[in-house]
């Protein structure tokens, strides 16, 4: 390996749902099973052992997780132009095999997926974008050079849309944000931290993985690129010793993500320490330089001085005219596209945040009388029956001194659910999503990375590099003959032939299959979790 070298990878969770063709949703751990029942049959693939799901031909992974969602592991890649075009290989697969429910079930009029990171339902459920980083680094160094730029990279990463928590329209440049409570966190399906502490590396011994899971799902191919292009660079700079957050402590993480995801002008100021306040902008200017500065430097990937001049050029538009990056990044396409929107609707943008405190003050004071704002009708909301008078009174000289009355409540909560259905359609796979629709107009948008391309050889072939490279190929190789086969990230198990292909080198450039008919040896730890001939034996007597 050499110290350049760098590998990373993104496990995206997608919304699944099937309707009825009374347009009524179906059972989804139904259409999950039949999801991947076509997935087992249409993608070459062998069947995981320890973990669940199926490894495919071109390197990744596809399972159900917790939560009832799809989730599609990218290969290890070893440059951003290969993250995102491997994210983009796997949704064109799921999306054909989302057609194809459809096609078989006669109760399913469509099987939808959607990258959309929040559930606007009042359910509180989130999908993220979870990031995985092969590092040698000292894990317990590494949070404070990484928190600051995981949360400033929000002004470039964010997916945008709407605050989930709120019953009025905040638009946010990260809706993953309000599910980010803790500044480091063990957990990852609740009381998320910016940075968590897993550290499963799921390779040999000497080696970490850093794994990001408050990032979000995004359409952008610039801002896919840049979120891993820049990250990659910072945890390359950490690993090196150059310490690239050295005076960049944020005094209060969490609330800093809150403020810049808040702030569509990337100006608004955070704490930082030493009794200082700092911009998301001027972080990453900071981190930029640091970069800039070692750019050459032996321990740097190959594709560090495109990155770092990509990265410069986006926090220049983000510094002089935000509204500039309306067709380049996910959070202001929508910004540009919701207002127009809104106008349309007679709700114009900056009447949102009166109407928002409006509306948040009506369902708290409705709540207090259990009762739901979507559950009562507005007429009888501001007539002589209100249920929450007090509320209604008080508020009436409010909007009145702005302009407004309480006429276009109706209107607002009716853009209100239009704007909600949009940002869940904004990500819909398979071609009918909103952003599909303005990506096919040329000229609309400007995200697209040169070098981003090929995606049906990504389909069908893994990374040219690395332990992805082999992993893909006897995918390939004996997806016929599974039934004898089991597959995790760091091994393949041939069930008949008592031999595992070690893996545990991430970077191993040719197959080193091991006997393992007697005693397991010197094989890797990783290997061998509960022993390697116990592992053999209990798969032939199929309780694997």
């Amino acid at each position: 390996m050499s110290v350049a070298e760098r590998l990373f990878g993104l496990e995206t969770e997608y919304a699944f749902l099937t309707r009825g063709r009374a347009g009524q949703p179906l059972d989804r751990r139904h259409g999950l099973e039949l999801f991947m029942a076509i997935a087992r049959e249409r993608l070459p693939n062998l069947p995981a052992l320890h973990s669940s799901g199926i490894f495919l031909q071109n390197g990744s992974r596809l399972y159900v997780d917790r939560g009832l969602h799809p989730e599609l592991a990218t290969p290890e890649c070893a440059n951003p132009w290969d993250a995102v075009r491997y994210v983009l290989a796997g949704e064109q697969m799921l999306a054909d095999v989302a057609a194809e429910v459809a096609a078989r079930d006669p109760n399913v009029a469509e099987a939808l997926l959607f990258k959309c990171n929040v559930d606007y339902s009042g359910a509180r459920s989130t999908w993220g974008c979870h990031e995985s980083y092969l590092h040698d680094a000292d894990p317990r160094m590494l949070p404070a050079q990484i928190i600051p730029h995981l949360v400033t990279r929000t002004i470039y990463t964010g997916a945008g849309g709407w605050d989930p928590l709120s019953a009025g329209l905040r638009f946010t440049l990260s809706p993953r944000s309000a599910f980010i409570g803790r500044e480091v966190s063990e957990a990852s399906t609740d009381e998320r931290g910016i940075y968590h502490l897993k550290d499963e590396p799921l390779s040999g011994q000497g080696h970490h993985r850093l794994h990001v899971l408050c990032g979000e799902s995004v359409c952008s191919q610039t801002a896919s690129w840049l979120r891993v292009g820049t990250t990659a660079l910072v945890v390359a700079l950490a690993e090196a010793g150059k310490r690239p957050a050295e005076g960049l402590s944020l005094s209060r993480p969490t609330s800093a993500l809150y403020v810049i995801a808040s702030d569509a002008t990337c100006r608004r100021r955070v704490a930082a320490s030493g009794w200082r306040s700092t911009t998301a902008v001027a972080v990453q200017r900071r981190y930029l330089e640091a970069a800039e500065q070692h750019v050459d430097a032996p321990f740097m990937p190959p594709w560090a001085g495109e990155v770092c001049s990509r990265w410069r050029a986006v926090l220049d538009r983000l510094a002089d005219a935000p509204d500039s990056a309306a067709g380049c990044l996910d959070w202001a396409i929508k910004r540009r596209l919701y207002a127009g929107r809104l106008e349309r609707a007679g709700v114009p943008w900056d009447t949102l945040p009166l109407w928002t405190s409006v509306v948040e003050q009506l369902n708290d004071a409705l709540a207090r009388q259990e009762l739901r704002l979507d559950r009562v009708p507005v007429d009888v909301l501001i007539g002589q029956a209100s249920p929450i008078p007090d509320t209604v009174r008080r508020l009436g000289p409010v909007l009145r001194d702005s302009g407004l009355d309480w006429d276009g409540l109706r209107p607002f909560l009716q853009a209100r659910q239009e704007m909600l259905e949009a940002d869940i359609r904004f990500g819909q796979l398979g071609g009918g999503g909103i952003f599909s629709a303005l990506d096919a107009h040329e000229g609309l948008l400007d995200h697209r990375v040169p070098g981003v391309d090929n995606i049906p050889h990504a389909v069908a072939n893994p990374p040219a590099i690395g332990r992805a490279r082999l992993r893909g190929e006897c995918v390939r190789r004996f997806a016929a003959e599974r039934a004898a086969y089991a597959c995790e990230w760091h091994a393949i198990w041939d069930r008949s032939g008592d031999r595992v292909l070690d893996l545990a080198d991430p970077f191993a450039a040719e197959e080193r299959w091991r006997d393992v008919s007697g005693e397991a040896g010197d094989l890797d730890p990783a290997l061998a979790p509960g022993g390697i001939m116990d592992l053999l034996r209990s798969m032939r007597q199929g309780r694997a």
